[in-house]
C-alpha cells in the first residue's frame, strides 16, 4: 500500500440486521443474509427456501420446525435449540455450532457433498455434541468425521479431479499421499481412537510374535 494511503479505507462496514427477542409465527422464506438472531423464536413453523447465509443465532430456541432447502452458508449457532427440528436438503457449508440442541440427522441428511467440507461440519458437531454430552451423537458424529477425512486424504494424492490436481500438486501430492499413510496406519492400529479394541487386538498380536 503507498505510504499516505489509509488501511481502514480497505475495511468496509457491512450491514448487518438485527433481530432480538422477536418471533416467527408464520411460514418463512426469501432472503434473510447477515443477520444476528438474539432470544428469537418459532414453534412449527415451516422454512422453505430461505437465505440464512453468514447469519449467527445466539440463544434462539426453534422448536418442531422444518427447515428445507435453507442455506447456512456461514452461520454461526450459539446455545440454540432446535428440539425436535428437522432439515431436509439444507447447506451448512462453513458453518459452526457451540452448545446448540440439534438432532444428529442432520449428519444424515445435510452433509456438504465434498469431502473435506463434510468432514468440517463433522467435527464442528462433535465438539458441539460433546460439549452437551450426547456421546451417542458424539460417536455418529466422529464416525462421518473419520470417513470423510480418509476419503479426502485418498483424493487429495489419487484423484484426477480438477480440483484436488489444481490444490495438490507437486510436493504437495507427495505430502498428502504421507498424510493419508498416517492416517490408514492409525486406523489399522486403533480406530484413530473410535475403536480402542483395534488397539487392544494390535498390542496381543504384536506380544504373540
Amino acid at each position: 500500500l503507498p505510504l499516505d494511503l489509509d488501511p481502514q479505507i480497505m475495511l468496509q462496514e457491512k450491514p448487518r440486521t438485527i433481530a432480538t427477542d422477536k418471533t416467527w409465527d408464520a411460514p418463512v422464506s426469501g432472503d434473510w443474509t447477515d443477520h444476528v438472531f438474539t432470544r428469537v423464536s418459532a414453534t412449527k413453523v415451516r422454512f422453505t427456501g430461505v437465505d440464512f447465509r453468514y447469519s449467527s443465532f445466539d440463544a434462539c430456541y426453534l422448536r418442531e420446525c422444518a427447515f428445507d432447502s435453507c442455506d447456512f452458508t456461514g452461520c454461526r449457532f450459539s446455545a440454540t435449540n432446535f428440539h425436535r427440528s428437522t432439515f431436509i436438503g439444507c447447506k451448512f457449508d462453513y458453518a459452526n455450532f457451540e452448545r446448540t440442541q440439534i438432532d444428529h440427522e442432520v449428519l444424515d441428511n445435510c452433509c456438504p457433498p465434498h469431502e473435506n467440507l463434510k468432514a468440517r461440519f463433522a467435527r464442528t458437531l462433535r465438539m458441539n455434541y460433546q460439549s452437551l454430552g450426547d456421546a451417542e451423537s458424539v460417536n455418529k458424529a466422529m464416525l462421518v468425521e473419520l470417513a470423510a477425512t480418509a476419503e479426502h486424504l485418498y483424493k487429495s494424492w489419487n484423484s484426477n479431479d480438477r480440483y484436488y490436481r489444481m490444490k495438490y500438486d507437486g510436493v504437495k501430492r507427495v505430502r498428502a499421499f504421507f498424510q493419508w499413510a498416517k492416517f490408514r496406519a492409525l486406523d489399522v492400529v486403533w480406530g484413530n481412537g473410535e475403536k480402542p479394541v483395534k488397539l487392544l487386538y494390535t498390542t496381543m498380536v504384536v506380544l504373540a510374535l
